[in-house]
């Protein structure tokens, strides 16, 4: 029987701290509601990552285009229901990031896309 060493625990995520200006600038407070999230905001302000990063274990980029400003409320939704919520953070950002081309920049190089 082979036997593997426990999942060490997460750590969290230290975002750097221009990225979390930056996602600052674009969302003065939590997104969730205009995501169409359910529910009152609650305490807590955290940074969420919003696209998926691929894999168990691994971790999607930490850039101003992938984090979500949001309360503990919402942040427990969303990692609850990813499938359901990340489109529609996603789609949230298109229009906070609409104006800013160092946003619009990054879209296009990080997710081969245009905003």
């Amino acid at each position: 029987m082979r036997r593997y060493a426990p999942i060490a625990k997460s750590r969290g995520t230290v975002w750097p701290t221009e990225v979390r200006a930056h996602v600052h600038t674009h969302q003065s407070k939590c997104v969730g509601p205009l995501a169409g999230m359910p529910g009152a905001c609650d305490s807590g302000d955290e940074l969420d990552h919003v696209r998926a990063s691929g894999g168990i274990g691994m971790k999607s980029k930490s850039i101003a285009t992938n984090g979500a400003r949001l309360c503990n409320w919402h942040h427990r939704l969303k990692t609850e229901a990813g499938k359901t919520w990340r489109p529609r953070l996603i789609d949230v950002f298109h229009s906070l990031i609409r104006d800013c081309a160092q946003c619009q920049e990054e879209w296009a190089r990080e997710w081969a896309v245009a905003a």
